[in-house]
């Protein structure tokens, strides 16, 4: 039997982009938890192809509100609130402030690693988890990590350099694969939450031109999620009464 008081609170959505609009619309539309948007950035002409809640007339506007706004068109009981801000390893507790969950949907490797460090960084007894993605070009990934590993540093180590990466400016973005990777990985963590198994629980998921690849992994030895020593039980799924 579900015991309320396991549920998490509140998820966040981390960046209000190509990935985080589809997210944050599958999510509102479940209707079982409130959300908090948060996202720095402002929306451009160049996004609306690919974040289709926002209109022509909101280019220009903060994308956080504009995108609450939309939400709360297509789902008026949702409780939703707005933060702005970027976030990294300094500010990430501020910004995360009273969430259980969140949706990482950014194209910032250095909030990635923040949010992965914020859910396995949880204090004892306290069950965090965050559904992590990207997508560049025709390609996704997404990984759901818990409060113990293994986590996104066990297949990433450290975020890379920003001169290394390809951005949607240079490499370009189709909205069709960021719109299915963002909504899947929304899926993901709802499946997570909810106590059900998913493919993405502990495992790269990508969103390939022949199909979805899953790739477990591995929890490594001297990564910062082995390191919590406290017993917590965070294989046990969510939601459930123990």
């Amino acid at each position: 039997m579900t015991d309320p008081r396991l549920l998490p609170r509140t998820i966040a959505v981390l960046g209000c982009g190509g990935l985080g609009v589809p997210a944050a619309w599958t999510l509102a539309l479940d209707g079982r938890y409130p959300l908090v948007l948060i996202d720095d950035d402002c929306v451009e002409l160049s996004n609306l192809h690919r974040q289709v809640l926002y209109a022509t007339a909101e280019v220009g506007q903060p994308k956080a509100p504009a995108l609450a706004r939309a939400l709360l068109e297509v789902a008026p009981q949702l409780q939703v609130e707005v933060r702005q801000g970027r976030l990294g390893p300094a500010n990430a507790a501020a910004l995360l402030q009273g969430c259980d969950a969140v949706l990482e949907g950014t194209d910032d490797a250095v909030s990635k690693f923040a949010v992965n460090d914020w859910a396995v960084g949880a204090p004892a007894g306290v069950q965090r988890v965050a559904s992590i993605a990207a997508a560049i070009g025709r390609r996704g990934q997404w990984m759901v990590v818990r409060s113990a590993g293994p986590c996104y540093r066990c297949l990433f180590e450290e975020p890379p350099q920003p001169e290394s990466l390809a951005t949607c400016q240079i490499a370009g973005v189709l909205g069709p694969a960021v719109g299915q990777v963002g909504a899947l990985a929304a899926r993901s963590l709802l499946r997570v939450l909810a106590g059900e198994a998913d493919s993405a629980d502990g495992a790269l998921v990508r969103l390939q031109a022949r199909g979805l690849l899953r790739t477990p992994v591995a929890a490594a030895a001297a990564c910062r999620c082995q390191a919590r020593g406290d017993g917590a039980a965070d294989s046990e799924p969510w939601g459930q009464h123990v």
